[in-house]
């Protein structure tokens, strides 16, 4: 059984005199920072910097909105392994944030896996021939199209925790958020990047999980120093490309 419908009412209850896009906006924020400190030097500056930034946004909530926000995350999450999708890039829709926000968008799921299919087979050959698929996708978005991808790559029997790495940018950092809590869910390796991709001026870098415990920085290095610049399947536009050597700079 869905659990949009209930995602919907619980943040909806903890609006109060908010609007619903802040209440959205702080809820991924938590969220992503929760997860990203759980994976960091714990009382380091840049550690401190977020838990002062997540308690900020909490303290504008009170004891049972708070408890509402955490009883989201375990929905969001449920979803995420019953049916894996773009459950956070759907729920801004449904919440219709998009047109609060003047045309900001998200790729609909159906067409991220029309164009996941389009590329699922060079993403096997890369697979391979290297050993895994090394995945760049600039303006990432909630990342509807990774999601796709690494469950097209399931179905073709690969494991998504040592055959896929994902490097994820956008500029918009409520994008690096979403797409930073669905790979953290969904357990993919992944180097996600609040970045200008014009500029390629980056302003935060985080690793998820399954790339620290994966020990994917080591390894990322390692096939930098063998073969220089890597070719990474690219979307869009939908086809391989090299990036600049920088794009693969990672953190452990």
């Amino acid at each position: 059984m869905s659990s949009y419908g209930e995602i919907v009412k619980l943040l909806a209850a903890n609006t109060g005199a908010k609007r619903m896009s802040e209440v959205f906006d702080n809820f991924v924020e938590m969220a992503a920072l929760a997860l990203r400190n759980a994976v960091d030097v714990r009382e380091s500056t840049v550690w401190e910097a977020r838990e002062a930034q997540y308690l900020q946004i909490a303290g504008r909530y009170d004891r049972a909105e708070l408890d509402r926000f955490a009883e989201t995350l375990a929905l969001v999450t449920m979803e995420m392994q019953r049916e894996p999708c773009d459950v956070l890039g759907r729920l801004y829709m449904e919440l219709e944030l998009g047109n609060e926000r003047l045309g900001q968008y998200y790729t609909p799921y159906d067409v991220a896996q029309l164009m996941a299919e389009i590329q699922i087979d060079s993403v096997v050959e890369q697979v391979q021939r290297d050993g895994f698929a090394n995945v760049y996708e600039p303006s990432c978005g909630a990342g509807a199209f990774i999601i796709a991808l690494s469950q097209a790559m399931l179905e073709h029997g690969l494991n998504l925790q040592t055959q896929l790495h994902v490097t994820a940018e956008d500029i918009a950092p409520q994008a690096m958020y979403m797409i930073y809590v669905q790979l953290t869910l969904l357990h993919i390796p992944a180097v996600v990047r609040r970045r200008n991709v014009l500029t390629l001026e980056t302003f935060e870098t985080w690793p998820t999980p399954a790339h620290v415990l994966g020990g994917w920085g080591r390894k990322l290095r390692v096939v930098r120093a063998i073969n220089g610049s890597r070719r990474l399947i690219i979307a869009p536009p939908q086809e391989t490309t090299e990036i600049p050597a920088d794009a693969l700079e990672v953190q452990r």
